[in-house]
């Protein structure tokens, strides 16, 4: 005995069926490609006004890198300063003569000192500049 089965729908129901299917597969695309980002941004930024009251850096800025050690290096940019701290001072001295005296007050000093440089000698180096009429920054790195 042979059971033969046949199809309940309407003739030309087919059609209808993959128009359905079709339409939910194109449903699924758009709102996957609308729901996706392009490219990974992080964060947010905001622009603030103009201020003499927000901390930032304006001018000419040259950057001190130093290491820590019995005898720490000084770096001005990538070149290393010999001399240590008079060496660091004559440096200092050569931007602000550089800059003349009207421009002084523009030209800023960032440091980038190492996490074990003490206390007093990040003291000593933002007198230098701050006595030299620069402005001093001390740059820092986010913790991981």
């Amino acid at each position: 005995m042979q059971i033969k089965t046949r199809s309940t729908l309407p003739t030309g129901a087919f059609f209808l069926q993959v128009t359905v299917l079709l339409d939910l597969v194109i449903l699924v695309c758009v709102l996957t490609v609308m729901t996706s980002r392009v490219g990974m941004e992080y964060g947010y930024e905001v622009k603030a006004p103009a201020s003499g009251f927000l901390m930032n850096i304006v001018g000419d800025v040259e950057f001190i890198s130093v290491t820590a050690g019995e005898q720490p290096s000084f770096y001005l940019g990538n070149r290393l300063i010999e001399g240590g701290l008079s060496g660091v001072a004559a440096e200092l001295d050569r931007i602000a003569r550089s800059h003349g005296a009207d421009g002084s007050d523009r030209m800023s000093i960032a440091l980038r000192l190492d996490s074990s440089v003490s206390h007093g000698l990040r003291e000593q180096l933002e007198n230098m500049v701050l006595s030299r009429g620069m402005k001093c920054y001390i740059a820092t790195e986010p913790a991981d």
